[in-house]
């Protein structure tokens, strides 16, 4: 066999995320010497090494790591495939798969979830959190019906209802800058005396607001995910420049957000889904949902 069925890929899974045959075997409720004996013979036919098996616990090679996360997809595509054929027309129950940017995924996301429950009691949802362009690789690929992104995308690919703009803030460790404590706004030119730590598609809009104030900056790192730019910045190695609604994420690590007494100093996000996709009821309705909840505030 050289193509892995559905219940191979399950089992790999089942092991790679436990790290040990013995755990994934009672989570599959099965026995363990054939579990093993699938995952060799798995290996065999893809002829690679998917785990390394040196220590106590079984590590993913490079090999597989690049296979889990083809696997998470595929089996979440199938399991969404499954669902549309059983769920009703009206999409009244059944699972939704939802993507989005890690700073939204804490704040506007639980409510809106919450008041959707409400009307749509029988709802799951398969979450995915992850940089603009990884939403809309999983929305090309079928993965996810509907995600919540920050421009900017592709609109001729793309429906979206654009939602509020929000500030963007400094996020920042005041034992590391204790000059900057207790400070609600800052100024550009405080902003600007310290290292950045920012997301690049901000890099422009920041430096132009910095030339209007006479100021350069020090760029320190460019990054293309807020974790790790909020993770820098607990180490006291710079400001990180995040939309206000990551505040909450700013503030499980202990840092300090301030606010920029400058009116560019804003992000927008919005809801999208490809335009010419297949559409669940379930997303049709959350569409629906998204867009009315916008219009009434």
């Amino acid at each position: 066999m050289n193509v892995m069925e559905l219940q191979q890929m399950r089992y790999f899974l089942a092991v790679a995320e436990t790290g040990n045959i013995t755990a994934a075997a009672k989570l599959l409720h099965m026995a363990q010497p054939p579990l093993s004996r699938q995952i060799k013979q798995i290996e065999n036919d893809l002829q690679v090494q998917l785990f390394d098996r040196s220590g106590r616990r079984l590590r993913l090679t490079e090999a597989g790591l690049i296979l889990v996360q083809r696997v998470r997809e595929i089996l979440s595509l199938a399991d969404r495939s499954m669902q549309e054929v059983r769920s009703s027309e009206q999409g009244s129950e059944g699972s939704l798969s939802l993507g989005t940017v890690a700073s939204a995924s804490s704040v506007l996301l639980p409510k809106l979830i919450a008041a959707f429950k409400d009307q749509y009691p029988k709802t799951q949802f398969q979450l995915w959190i992850g940089e603009t362009s990884r939403i809309t690789e999983l929305l090309e690929k079928g993965i996810i019906e509907v995600g919540v992104v920050r421009p900017p995308f592709d609109d001729e690919y793309f429906e979206s209802c654009s939602l509020p703009e929000e500030k963007l803030v400094v996020a920042y460790d005041v034992e590391r800058f204790p000059q900057l404590q207790g400070k609600a706004m800052l100024t550009v030119r405080e902003m600007a005396s310290a290292p950045l730590l920012i997301h690049r598609k901000y890099e422009m809009m920041l430096k132009r607001i910095l030339r209007r104030h006479g100021c350069k900056g020090d760029f320190f790192c460019r990054c293309d995910d807020i974790i790790p730019t909020l993770a820098w910045a607990g180490a006291g190695l710079g400001l990180a420049v995040v939309p206000d609604s990551a505040m909450g994420l700013a503030q499980k690590q202990h840092l300090q957000c301030s606010f920029i007494d400058d009116p560019e100093m804003t992000t927008g996000s919005a809801l999208i889904w490809a335009r010419k996709h297949y559409r669940s009821g379930m997303a049709t309705n959350f569409i629906r949902f998204f867009t009315e909840a916008l219009s009434k505030k």
